[in-house]
């Protein structure tokens, strides 16, 4: 039973972690790109 709830743990961090980790690639540059571009519009 303890076998069993360690692996969900773990199945579920890394689960959430990986969604946070591609939110944080997908956006975090997009922002970061997209500020620099406008800036350099003005």
């Amino acid at each position: 039973m303890e076998d069993k709830l360690k692996r969900s743990w773990t199945l579920r961090f890394l689960y959430y972690f990986l969604i946070l980790l591609a939110l944080f690639f997908l956006y975090g540059f997009q922002d970061a790109n997209s500020g620099t571009y406008i800036y350099n519009e003005f």
